[in-house]
């Protein structure tokens, strides 16, 4: 298994602000809070960072070159919530998140857009936060699909929020004022991704080139928590179905177990990443795997050797 380089150590220091074409593997261990660790899939090293807006925050979501920050304590009930941008340092206040339960976030536009919306779904309640910059309270939404469904999942493609349900339904959302309006997508109803031997699936949607992609990340054995494979589909929007792919060609997929989110880029091979392949990390392991859709292997490392196993890691492009 091979373990990262450790470059030299920048503490209270802001991230690389040169232009990248792959995100960061962000690291953030809740042993030691004041610290995060940024490591580069590309070179296999991580820098030590003490960045005080991200001391001891959740990365929420990472749009436009902005993350959505929130501070879980001291009141579990009202917690601090920001927009920050780690290139021009700008920051800008977000009312008071209720619950941690809105884990899920996503932004419909760059926040310099001055139509721009911060939404937070809430998995377990079937519910959603909406704000704008400047808003002093959210605007919330019960109840938010007519059909009994649970959210799953969600992606933007253009100007356009895409939502996957947990039976794999698509939904686009709308803005109409301050709430929002779902259209369910009828379409082809998805085989199941796995045989019956392996029950167990997570399911994705990534954006990349402007196309929809649905990634199934498939588990097997006595507790259903180690990774078998994946299966990738593309969604035809002409034909309104997803079609399976066996490979992503010169794209790389990135996945996060901790939030359900994930991202996907064109690369060039002299960059040192793996293409045609699919990054991922696992709730509570501090190991990255990369899974080959060419030779359906799994290969692993160890980014950071100091953390601890209480950790949550990020993709984060900045």
């Amino acid at each position: 298994m091979e373990v990262a380089k450790v470059e030299k150590q920048n503490t209270h220091s802001y991230p690389v602000t040169a232009s990248r074409l792959y995100p960061w593997l962000v690291i953030l261990d809740c042993k030691q809070g004041q610290r995060q660790i940024f490591f580069d899939v590309s070179k296999n090293h991580y820098q030590t960072k003490n960045i005080p807006e991200m001391c001891n925050k959740l990365i929420y979501a990472c749009s436009h070159g902005w993350l959505v920050l929130v501070d879980p304590d001291p009141d579990p009930d009202s917690m601090d919530c920001y927009l920050w941008n780690p290139i021009s340092l700008e920051r800008a206040q977000l009312p008071s998140l209720e619950s941690i339960d809105y884990q899920g976030c996503i932004l419909s536009s760059s926040p310099s857009d001055p139509e721009c919306h911060i939404l937070f779904f809430n998995r377990l309640e079937n519910s959603l936060l909406v704000c704008q910059k400047g808003d002093l309270e959210f605007n919330k939404q019960v109840g938010i699909f007519a059909e009994d469904v649970e959210l799953w999942n969600f992606a933007m493609v253009g100007k356009t929020i895409y939502c996957l349900t947990l039976g794999n339904t698509l939904y686009t959302a709308e803005f109409v004022g301050r709430t929002v309006q779902f259209t369910r997508i009828i379409m082809e109803k998805l085989p199941r991704p796995s045989p019956l031997d392996l029950p167990k699936f997570d399911a994705f949607i990534v954006e990349s080139c402007g196309e929809l992609f649905l990634v199934h990340m498939m588990f097997f054995g006595f507790r259903m928590e180690e990774v078998y494979g994946f299966f990738v589909f593309r969604m035809d929007f002409e034909e309104k179905r997803w079609v399976k792919v066996k490979s992503i060609g010169d794209r790389t997929i990135f996945l996060s177990q901790h939030n359900g989110t994930g991202c996907m880029y064109s690369l060039a091979t002299d960059l040192g990443i793996k293409t045609n392949s699919i990054y991922f990390t696992m709730n509570g392991q501090r190991l990255l795997y990369v899974f080959d859709l060419e030779s359906l292997c799994i290969s692993k490392s160890l980014p950071c050797s100091t953390v601890s196993r209480d950790l949550e890691q990020y993709w984060v492009m900045i």
